[in-house]
């Protein structure tokens, strides 16, 4: 008999408590889940961001390794050919000219493609 009290004072006691508490924490819970959408949403844009990044590395990691090229075998030619300061300095800006020129001509080109993505979307 003084377990069935015992278990009925706990059922009683378990329930308001669960009531009360329910009502302080939901709030709380509401916050909480705005917070995590929030967070989901912040970190679905920063691994978009990410993805762009990482995709116009690739693109022009290839450009950046040919000017690299380019400019290595232009300064082994510099070293080599007994050249004055003047002309070499001419030679710098005409490859300088030519690259800046390429890599305009690849902007271009790629507001081009942005554009008729756009169109297309």
């Amino acid at each position: 008999m003084l377990n069935r009290i015992r278990r009925r004072i706990d059922t009683v006691v378990e329930h308001r408590v669960d009531a009360r508490v329910a009502a302080l924490l939901e709030p709380r819970w509401e916050q909480l889940e705005a917070a995590r959408r929030d967070y989901e949403a912040r970190l679905g844009g920063a691994q978009a961001d990410f993805s762009y990044i990482r995709s116009e590395f690739d693109r022009i990691a290839p450009q950046l390794a040919a000017l690299e090229h380019r400019f290595e075998s232009l300064r082994v030619r510099l070293e080599i050919d007994d050249l004055s300061a003047e002309d070499a300095l001419v030679k710098a800006q005409v490859e300088h000219e030519r690259a800046r020129l390429r890599l305009e001509l690849v902007a271009h080109y790629e507001e081009r493609l942005r554009r008729l993505e756009a169109e297309e979307a």
